[in-house]
């Protein structure tokens, strides 16, 4: 696996949104996700709106790219794509 370093142009300023569908459709699949939510650097906040048909992902980061989110969701064994602006 990747790690993932916080780049030296980093500001808190520059903080993105980013959302994903996902297949995380229960408390238990949120659970599984936690600790690697919780222990990424650069995830500054994120939730699952499981109420949505697409099972939302929302990632608050000042320097992570989708491709780095999508990553880490599919390496716990779930579907993560970016949903269009």
């Amino acid at each position: 696996m990747n790690t993932i370093v916080k780049p030296a142009s980093y500001s808190e300023q520059n903080v993105q949104v980013f959302v994903f569908k996902t297949n995380l459709i229960s408390a238990k699949d949120i659970w599984r996700i936690s600790p690697v939510m919780g222990e990424t650097p650069g995830i500054l906040k994120w939730n699952v709106d499981q109420h949505d048909i697409d099972n939302v992902l929302r990632i608050e980061t000042a320097w992570l790219m989708p491709e780095d989110i999508i990553r880490l969701v599919t390496a716990v064994g779930y579907l993560c794509e970016e949903l269009p602006d």
